[in-house]
């Protein structure tokens, strides 16, 4: 079973409080066409408080089993789902038989950015491609039945870097689309923000930002966000990726790795070689200290997704295309 993170008021939850179940997406790149709905509950299912000592908060059906709970599973044992237009398949896909990810069920669907590669790829997109590529997100995001679904784009996103919010948002029908700025629902204060910082040798330039110009973008964070949504993780939290170098010249870094003392990061303490802090600092002064949300949703390092906790805050880098794991939190209002 997936695990389920618990966040807002879990202490004071009582058999009356009301739960908002969100579910992390990020980078999904090409990926997207191997992500399906949750299959379709049959009959009437009663959803209620569990009683279990273990999981006393938990939401579940009238079986005990998590309400939203959906499990990874193959092509092949879901093909007649497919031959009946349950779910949405493309040829490729089909003839492949690559394995199908489920986006478990919840209220609120997060996708946080690069949702599509910087370069065609396969002939099926071109982040050039204004008009093809929200056509697609809206394709991808149709198919599923969670509430409300919220997007914000990633480095990966070029066709959208300098395209108003409004332009954006009167195509791309099937999602709310955070472009620095709020949304609502049922209470919780969502923002979306997606710029990254400025690195060397990457491709994907959309939303990149030097040092000195994307400090101004977080200040403007309003201090009454209960989720951030943004494409880059805070420096130090769950952003640990490969290096240019360890990518582009392996044989050359491992021979020096074999040489040089192995030293401490001056950021988390801990000896990672070949890896970088991918993060942003500007972007951790301000989560920690000013906004202090109670959920932080980011990806952007495939190599470090994870869920962790700091100073009461919930960070989740849930970048997809390496491990293949959304993930979900319960929001106890």
């Amino acid at each position: 079973m997936e695990h389920i993170t618990r966040i807002g008021h879990v202490d004071g939850a009582t058999a009356t409080s009301k739960v908002i179940r969100i579910v992390h997406i990020s980078d999904t790149h090409l990926a997207h066409n191997s992500l399906t709905p949750p299959r379709p509950l049959s009959g009437n299912i009663s959803i209620r408080r569990s009683n279990s000592v273990e999981t006393p908060n938990a939401v579940v059906d009238e079986s005990g089993k998590d309400a939203f709970f959906n499990r990874s599973t193959s092509i092949e044992s879901r093909e007649d789902e497919f031959h009946k237009g349950g779910v949405f398949l493309s040829s490729a896909l089909r003839k492949s038989r690559v394995n199908n990810y489920e986006v478990p069920c919840g209220n609120v669907l997060v996708h946080s950015g690069d949702f599509d590669w910087s370069r065609q790829s396969g002939g099926l997109l071109r982040s050039d491609n204004f008009e093809e590529i929200v056509q697609v997100m809206n394709d991808f995001f149709d198919r599923f039945p969670h509430k409300v679904k919220i997007f914000v784009a990633g480095n990966h996103e070029v066709s959208l870097e300098g395209k108003k919010l409004l332009t954006v948002q009167e195509r791309l029908t099937s999602a709310v689309y955070l472009y620095n700025s709020s949304f609502t629902y049922e209470g919780i204060n969502f923002y979306g923000a997606p710029y990254t910082p400025f690195r060397y040798m990457t491709n994907a330039r959309g939303f990149i930002r030097r040092a000195g110009k994307i400090a101004p973008h977080w200040r403007d964070i309003p201090t009454r966000t209960d989720v951030l949504v943004t494409h880059s993780p805070p420096y130090g939290i769950l952003d640990l990726g490969t290096k240019w170098t360890t990518r582009k010249l392996p044989k050359l870094t491992r021979a020096l790795h074999s040489v040089l003392p192995e030293t401490d990061c001056d950021a988390c303490g801990a000896t990672h070689p070949g890896l970088d802090h991918w993060g942003c600092p500007h972007l951790k002064e301000e989560v920690l200290i000013r906004i202090k949300p109670k959920l932080h949703l980011f990806g952007h390092v495939h190599e470090c997704n994870g869920v962790t906790t700091r100073k009461g805050i919930t960070f989740s880098n849930a970048a997809f295309v390496n491990a293949k794991r959304p993930h979900i939190f319960d929001y106890y209002l």
